[in-house]
């Protein structure tokens, strides 16, 4: 990036051609991290030309507090700050840190397919295009031990506002909907957990939905643009080819 570009050569002709002081590598690697997200948008006092870059996704003010250390930005803020500035999230990493080092990244495979928000999208074969490292102590928190990760893109409207039309998803191919429990009295007054969503087969085509098993082997699909997209119910053994993939365990519609 250019303006990346001018910084360089200021801190050259600050500092008669030498590596700056603050530009070694800290020993501390939340350090570390400030200084390269500095670096990435071209230092502190750029951050509100960074605001006007990325149409407002990310504030002035958050900027700056990542950079004076009084915040600091989630994995998927940090996925996205790479993406704007057109850097790799190892980028960010400091060499030497813990979190940088092979041992700790996990590579989720990225489908070649986009699970459709809306009516459908037909995959004739599903299969692994490409691959995103993410740290391990991440996905174990949203997979839990055990998980099955993959990554690919939604597509469609059905799921607004909670997912939007290519964001990006983790799948845990391990995970299914739960049977049909029926509830008792006083439980069913209660306030339920929410349907989880997942990605599933139905027919020829990928779908992207929330699922709940009901009563006489019947299956809701469950969007959650309602206005538009009304509740569905099948019968998954009587109406074509229906598999779940697993369950959505994170997104983000920024990325």
């Amino acid at each position: 990036m250019a303006v990346i570009c001018r910084l360089s050569q200021a801190r050259s002709r600050t500092c008669g051609g030498k590596t700056p002081p603050e530009a070694s590598v800290s020993a501390d690697p939340w350090v570390v991290l400030r200084q390269k997200i500095a670096s990435a948008i071209g230092g502190r006092g750029n951050a509100a030309a960074f605001e006007r870059m990325s149409g407002g996704r990310f504030k002035r003010k958050t900027l700056q507090s990542w950079i004076d250390g009084s915040t600091s930005p989630t994995v998927a803020e940090l996925a996205a700050l790479a993406s704007y500035a057109e850097r790799d999230l190892s980028d960010f990493l400091p060499s030497g840190s813990p979190i940088s080092s092979p041992q700790n990244l996990t590579v989720v495979p990225m489908m070649d397919v986009r699970a459709s928000a809306g009516p459908g999208a037909s995959a004739d074969v599903v299969r692994a295009v490409d691959q995103i490292e993410l740290p391990r102590s991440f996905l174990r928190k949203i997979g839990g031990e055990g998980a099955r990760l993959e990554c690919l893109r939604a597509s469609g409207s059905s799921m607004t506002p909670t997912i939007q039309d290519g964001a990006l998803l983790i799948l845990d191919r391990n995970r299914r909907p739960p049977p049909f429990k029926p509830q008792p009295r006083k439980a069913a007054r209660r306030p339920q957990a929410q349907d989880e969503i997942y990605v599933f087969y139905q027919g020829a085509d990928v779908r992207l939905k929330r699922l709940r098993h009901l009563p006489h082997d019947l299956m809701a699909i469950i969007s959650d643009n309602l206005a538009d997209y009304p509740i569905e119910i099948i019968e998954p053994g009587k109406e074509g080819a229906f598999e779940v993939m697993g369950a959505v365990v994170w997104w983000d519609n920024r990325l």
